[in-house]
């Protein structure tokens, strides 16, 4: 994916970015058959910035009927794709709480990313940087306003 700048006025505007961001995985699957392991999608944005309204985005378009809400307490949350032949996982993970990079290891990190079919995204990715894998893609978010935020595709 080409580097991209986009300002959302609202948060429909916010999930029609994420159905072309689904539209660029799938894209990314079936162009590309030789990739190996999980697509690691960073989401770098102060709070209240617009990440996991990003994500319940993602997950509409991924036909995800579960409620999404960022698992800060519990770091990482996981929703089968029951009807997509190329995905089969979306994780959501947020790294807010980890002090160490070294504590995502925990949560099975290394096999998560292992995994081909999964589609991790990490809210604050700055926090376990050192483990993300080569070729991750990222997202910076910024608050423009209580309704405005504007989106870096990386």
């Amino acid at each position: 994916m080409l580097f991209v700048k986009i300002t959302t006025k609202n948060l429909e505007e916010t999930h029609d970015v994420a159905k072309d961001f689904v539209a660029s995985l799938n894209a990314i699957m079936k162009n590309d058959q030789m990739h190996e392991g999980a697509i690691v999608i960073g989401l770098s944005g102060d709070l209240g910035s617009g990440k996991t309204s990003f994500v319940q985005g993602v997950a509409k378009h991924f036909d995800i009927d579960d409620k999404i809400i960022s698992p800060t307490f519990v770091i990482q949350k996981r929703y089968e794709m029951k009807n997509h032949k190329n995905f089969k996982n979306l994780v959501h993970i947020d790294a807010y709480r980890l002090e160490r990079p070294e504590e995502i290891i925990r949560i099975g990190w290394h096999d998560l990313i292992k995994e081909k079919g999964n589609v991790i995204f990490v809210e604050w990715p700055e926090k376990i940087a050192p483990l993300l894998p080569e070729g991750s893609k990222k997202i910076v978010f910024e608050f423009i306003d209580p309704e405005t935020r504007k989106l870096e595709i990386i």
